[in-house]
């Protein structure tokens, strides 16, 4: 809870050592491992993270989709948008919003117009707003980073409406 805690502080230093700790604790935790991976791998440190997630997955064959995650997010990242399509379609949570939004993303990077308006059509089913709440619900998780806007610009693509970031203009003293 303490490394979750900085995590959703930003005080990554604090907690990629909660972190470490709460993995050397109980390193057969599956669910431990699996979201201090895709904690981690969300700081930047994507080739332990999903290490990390990975052997949650041995652990515990019969896994969550959220698992998978990490996963979804690196590949899309690196622009492996058929890997991270892929990945997307074995979270295997219908339920869930985020998965409808990921698979939406991917989709519209590639091009999948179909697949991206199932996707969408499903996502707002669930969410009717996603569009305007959708740059708050990413960077709870990824922050304010290059990902965040690579995931924004592959559901725009996809179809969605995604309003631009509001830029503040510098106080000029006029």
């Amino acid at each position: 809870m303490l490394a979750q805690a900085y995590f959703f502080r930003r005080e990554f230093e604090a907690f990629r050592n909660a972190a470490e700790r709460a993995i050397a604790l109980n390193p057969m935790d599956a669910y431990n491992l699996a979201f201090m991976g895709i904690l981690l791998a969300y700081t930047g440190e994507w080739e332990r993270g999903c290490a990390l997630t990975r052997r949650a997955m041995e652990l515990n064959p019969s896994h969550p989709g959220w698992y998978r995650f990490a996963e979804f997010n690196n590949a899309y990242r690196k622009k492996d948008y058929r890997g991270a399509l892929d990945v997307a379609v074995r979270f295997n949570m219908p339920s869930y919003y985020f998965t409808h939004a990921v698979l939406a993303a991917a989709a519209g990077q590639l091009g999948d117009r179909d697949t991206a308006r199932r996707a969408l059509r499903e996502l707002l089913a669930q969410k009717p707003d996603f569009a305007t709440s959708a740059r708050e619900d990413f960077a709870k998780w990824l922050g304010h980073s290059e990902l965040l806007e690579h995931v924004l610009d592959g559901l725009r693509k996809a179809g969605l409406e995604v309003p631009q970031e509001k830029r503040t203009r510098p106080n000029d003293g006029s």
